[in-house]
């Protein structure tokens, strides 16, 4: 019986360490959390390197050899490294955050 009620108290005990952790998502700013929302949106509106190299591969019928995602002009691409079927290396760019070939 002691055992079951050290165990309780030692269980109450440690309850509010819980509750600073549960509660600091909570803790910032409107602006703050309104930012962060902001950038899942726009995190979720990307395209993926996969489907970068599956567009190229699609409007170029070519052999993708290399596919990186880099930053350029303060904007996310992808820098994809094609071989034509004329059998040229190509570089194309497409943008990470619209999709558009450039």
């Amino acid at each position: 019986m002691k055992k079951l009620l050290l165990w309780s108290l030692a269980l109450l005990a440690l309850l509010p360490l819980r509750v600073p952790i549960v509660a600091a998502g909570m803790m910032q700013e409107p602006g703050q959390r309104m930012m962060l929302a902001e950038a899942d949106r726009r995190q979720q509106r990307r395209i993926s390197l996969n489907e970068a190299v599956e567009l190229v591969q699609s409007q170029t019928g070519g052999r993708v050899l290399q596919a990186q995602e880099v930053r350029g002009d303060g904007r996310d691409i992808y820098r994809i490294k094609v071989l034509t079927r004329q059998g040229e290396v190509r570089i194309v760019h497409v943008n990470a955050e619209t999709g558009a070939i450039e």
